[in-house]
């Protein structure tokens, strides 16, 4: 009988091991999208302040890193073809999904095998909120939407094209965008514009930022700092757009030194809010954070 029980346990544990359910490692992720606006009493936020969200689309990303995760949108059975998903998500499969975040990952995760990053970006108004640590068991995301308040959020780039192209969201009006940056995750020899659509009212597609460098990872910085110069200090060109900053570039000479002001820039008198970029080469790939208040 003990042999037996030996023989049936190395069994047990070869079927598991190496013959067992593909599932084993693969998770399921799944979490309902909330908004908050903390200006408004209790009763609102239970009500239609706390409603769940549409127009969400999100990026996975192998926790601590700026490496997007494998995902799949389900998995059968040992044998059965599993249903790959493009990461980032589009709002087009968040709405077909029942209009929630799900799908499955085997997250790369050494310590835990449970754990990944997730950014949520409501393309409405261009909020967005960064789950750290995201796990099978986090049900509820929640994206702060205070008004008259100072946000920041962020939105990838990985274009497709050299063409503009859009990120999908779209700024409200009356909403004023104090400022923009890029982050580089793969370097490349080319730079990248961000701005508003230019076909749509008032665009303009470098605006925000122009000619920005890719060619080291990281936060790039602006290109526009005070030089010294022979005789006065003068302002290099910045890589910063016109509807952020204006600058005169000085001449190197007494009454004509250069100058900068970070101006903002308030999308109103029915601007067409739609937040774009234009790489000029399609394998880059990065961020772009932006700090913005909306004020309706």
């Amino acid at each position: 009988m003990k042999k037996f029980t030996q023989i049936l346990a190395l069994v047990l544990f070869a079927v598991f091991a190496f013959g067992g359910n593909v599932d084993a490692v693969q998770r399921r992720y799944e979490a309902q999208v909330y908004k908050v606006d903390t200006n408004k009493d209790i009763g609102s936020q239970m009500t239609g302040a706390n409603q769940r969200l549409t127009g969400i689309t999100y990026r996975v990303f192998a926790v601590g890193t700026t490496t997007s995760e494998t995902l799949l949108g389900r998995i059968g059975p040992t044998g059965q073809a599993v249903t790959a998903k493009t990461n980032p998500v589009s709002t087009t499969v968040y709405a077909s999904d029942g209009g929630k975040i799900s799908f499955v990952s085997d997250p790369t995760d050494a310590t835990n095998d449970r754990y990944v990053d997730l950014l949520v970006v409501d393309t409405v108004g261009g909020y967005t909120a960064f789950v750290k640590n995201f796990s099978p068991s986090i049900r509820t995301v929640v994206i702060d939407q205070t008004r008259d308040k100072m946000h920041k959020g962020t939105v990838w780039f990985t274009p497709t094209t050299t063409d503009e192209t859009s990120t999908g969201i779209t700024f409200g009006q009356n909403t004023f965008v104090h400022d923009v940056w890029v982050q580089v995750i793969t370097a490349v020899a080319s730079t990248v514009d961000v701005g508003l659509l230019s076909s749509g009212t008032n665009g303009d597609a470098d605006g925000f930022r122009k000619g920005v460098l890719l060619s080291t990872t990281g936060y790039v910085k602006d290109t526009g700092r005070v030089t010294d110069g022979t005789t006065i200090d003068y302002t290099a060109a910045s890589t910063y757009g016109a509807l952020l900053y204006t600058s005169i570039t000085g001449s190197d000479a007494v009454a004509t030194g250069g100058g900068r002001s970070y101006i903002g820039h308030a999308i109103q008198n029915t601007q067409t809010g739609v937040l774009t970029f234009t790489s000029y080469v399609s394998t880059a790939r990065g961020l772009i954070h932006y700090w913005f208040t909306p004020t309706q």
